[in-house]
């Protein structure tokens, strides 16, 4: 830092120093040094107390001798305090030591006959020890006695603040990262543009004070800039902000977003633009919108799209008295594909679904993926109402050959609800509701077909509705209850076995089908605590026939293919010792979805619930994709044929030799077989003859509570 000999060289001069060049006695310095001068009383302090910079006067041995009132409030010291002592007290302690030295120097080479007022930058320091920047001006001027340094001193630290300021706000508008231009009011022409913005564009900082915003190619001219900028000029608005292009100087073009405000406090008042670059925005806005509206999968759009277009769609039949229709399509075989096969299979059918869907549609129709296994299709125009249904037997008829996944042939089994409007409503939210309620109906079809929309079909939807909502808290709320049925050996015609059977009675549904809530809490994932539930209680009911003396009845439980994870045999474990059983005492009935997964963590699970001893039955055989060979890797003791193949096995020969097959084979692999659903004599007869080990059905029993379970062993010695 420069002190304060290090200014007033002779010939400067420079414009605006508060000390110009006029002879020391016009000042009347003359008996300043004087011992004894009343200076106070001089009209020379008198003056120099007036001004604004401070006046420190300095003798030969840098005694202060002279110190106005603006140097008592720069330095925060009284005259009183000062007078008489060294110059030194006012400066920071480092520069002091050569101080003395640069004073004699400048006094050297001083021309004593003149003020010299060329400014330089020192650092003073107050009474308080505070440092503070000052701009200051010295002179040596010869007297009566002597002579003495003039200092003339100015405080700039708010100046030198506002400077620093500034430069640290140029510092940050040259580094942003966004785009900043600074153009006159008048003229458009820029003053100022920072190193993103030139680096963007491709222009130099002369090339760009050159050019104004329209020669960045902004889609408007000179009249629509102007138009743009006059809500800030008229003080309507503060900013204005819009979207556009900037096309750089090798002719590329990128997205910009700009911002821009009038600053009218500068001469002359100035526009300040800030761009930024949102191509990756714009980029990703793109990407999410087609996230919303499109399914990521098959492409197709999605839910949300597919409801615009239903809406505008029925608006405009509502207008010109035309048709459309609406079909919701779910692939009801669906479900076993990912149950068996995996989710990477599922998303094959999903795809093969969604090209088979496509083929059947015109150009104008709209095939949407609502979500999981439920397409949709939009007809938007069509000449009557009936068409609709032309379109739902073209989508049944593709789905009539199996889809092949990974060599296997599934048969998908569409379900179709259908609706039309004006007819059946105008509003799109209606209309998917309809379609709903006739899915629904079509679903329990057998088998699976399409339905109509009928003012019929909104009761189902609302018990549908309720039962969803009631399956929530009915376990909480000790809804559920188990029944059970017995299984008959045919060689000893006793009760070996019996199968725990879940029931839910609601207080408004009252009784509720099983073939409607199971499904249920499949979908919703309540099939985990409530099949906990059933394992637990169907094992304490086994703990009670053991200690009432039946201890050769195996409790059959039914297992969820949603149940089957690895951390289920640790909750096995633990319901058999709160129960007291042990493995042999249940058999777990897992249907041929767990069977199909034909997994390496499916095979070791069942092998580790075998290695405990469980017994494993696979149930329902027959209904879905049977194969033997799947039997061959699955530790499994029994095989239970399904219902839909004893019912005719009396009078259907074809039935017959099916159930021949399976209790032949299924004997090779050492498998017992049960047989289910036996309600007369006729098929009793015909399975003794064919070998079939044991069977279940209203024949013997229907499924009952535990106190009559308990009744019917104690009273039961033989079939009459």
């Amino acid at each position: 830092m420069t002190t304060l000999s290090d200014v007033g060289h002779e010939g400067d001069g420079s414009p605006g120093a508060p000390m110009a060049d006029h002879p020391a006695s016009s000042f009347g310095f003359q008996g300043l040094l004087t011992p004894g001068t009343a200076l106070h009383a001089t009209p020379l302090y008198a003056i120099l107390d007036l001004a604004g910079d401070a006046f420190v006067v300095i003798d030969a041995q840098f005694r202060i001798v002279l110190f106005n009132r603006a140097a008592e409030r720069i330095f925060q010291y009284d005259t009183a305090d000062v007078i008489g002592r060294s110059v030194h007290m006012l400066l920071p302690e480092r520069y002091r030591s050569q101080h003395g030295r640069q004073m004699r120097e400048f006094q050297a080479h001083s021309d004593a006959s003149r003020l010299m007022g060329e400014r330089r930058q020192i650092c003073g320091m107050r009474r308080d020890g505070t440092e503070f920047p000052a701009e200051a001006s010295i002179a040596w001027v010869s007297l009566d006695g002597g002579g003495a340094y003039v200092v003339v001193l100015r405080d700039i630290t708010e100046r030198t603040r506002a400077e620093q300021q500034t430069a640290r706000f140029g510092r940050i508008i040259e580094q942003s990262i966004n785009e900043i231009f600074v153009f006159d009011a008048e003229t458009h022409r820029f003053v100022l543009v920072n190193r993103q913005a030139r680096e963007n564009l491709g222009y130099s900082a002369d090339e760009m004070m050159r050019m104004t915003p329209m020669d960045l190619k902004f889609e408007f001219g000179e009249e629509a800039f102007a138009e743009l900028l006059r809500p800030l000029q008229d003080g309507t608005m503060d900013e204005v902000s819009f979207e556009t292009f900037h096309q750089r100087r090798d002719g590329s073009t990128y997205e910009v977003e700009v911002r821009v405000q009038l600053l009218r406090n500068e001469t002359p008042p100035v526009f300040v633009a800030i761009a930024r670059d949102i191509t990756e925005r714009s980029h990703f806005e793109t990407l999410i919108r087609r996230q919303s509206l499109y399914d990521a999968l098959t492409l197709l759009p999605n839910r949300t799209l597919f409801t615009e277009r239903l809406s505008l769609a029925a608006e405009e039949r509502q207008q010109d008295g035309g048709h459309g229709g609406l079909l919701l399509i779910d692939l009801l075989g669906f479900r076993m594909v990912i149950d068996s096969m995996g989710r990477a299979a599922g998303d094959q059918a999903i795809q093969e679904a969604a090209r088979r869907l496509a083929g059947c549609l015109r150009s104008t129709d709209t095939l949407a993926r609502l979500e999981a296994s439920e397409f949709a299709v939009l007809a938007p125009s069509i000449d009557q109402s009936s068409r609709i249904g032309v379109l739902a037997d073209r989508i049944l008829a593709a789905f009539e050959a199996p889809v092949e996944l990974d060599g296997i042939e599934v048969k998908l089994s569409p379900a179709l609800g259908i609706t039309s409007f004006p007819g059946d409503g105008v509003d799109s939210d209606i209309l998917m509701r309809n379609a709903d309620a006739a899915l629904w109906s079509a679903r329990e079809a057998e088998p699976p077909h399409k339905c109509f929309y009928s003012s019929d079909l909104d009761t189902e939807v609302n018990t549908r509705i309720a039962i969803k909502s009631g399956l929530a808290r009915a376990l909480e709320r000790g809804e559920f209850s188990l029944v059970f049925q017995p299984k008959v050996d045919l060689k000893s015609w006793t009760v070996c076995g019996c199968e725990a059977l879940l029931r839910w009675r609601n207080a408004d549904l009252g009784n509720v089908s099983p073939a409607s809530f199971v499904p249920v809490l499949e979908e919703t994932g309540l099939i985990i605590p409530v099949g906990e539930w059933v394992l637990e209680t169907a094992c304490r009911q086994c703990r009670l026939l053991i200690d009432r003396g039946f201890s050769n009845i195996r409790m059959a439980i039914n297992l969820s293919v949603r149940q089957i994870r690895p951390s289920f045999p640790a909750t096995l474990i633990d319901i058999l010792e709160r129960t007291g059983l042990k493995p042999d005492d249940i058999e777990l009935e897992i249907t041929e979805s767990v069977v199909m997964k034909d997994s390496v963590e499916v095979v070791q699970l069942l092998q580790e619930l075998a290695d405990m001893g469980v017994h494993l039955a696979l149930d329902d055989f027959g209904t879905g994709y049977s194969s033997l060979s799947y039997l061959k890797l699955m530790p499994l003791e029994t095989i239970k044929i399904d219902r839909s193949l004893i019912t005719d096995i009396a009078t259907g020969a074809e039935d017959a030799e099916i159930v021949r097959a399976v209790i032949d084979m299924g004997h090779s692999m050492s498998r017992r077989i049960v047989a289910e659903g036996v309600e007369t004599e006729q098929q009793l007869a015909h399975l003794r003859r064919l070998g079939c080990d044991e069977i279940q059905g209203y024949l013997f029993s229907r499924p009952i509570a535990g106190p009559d379970l308990m009744k019917l062993l104690e009273g039961f010695s033989t079939y009459a």
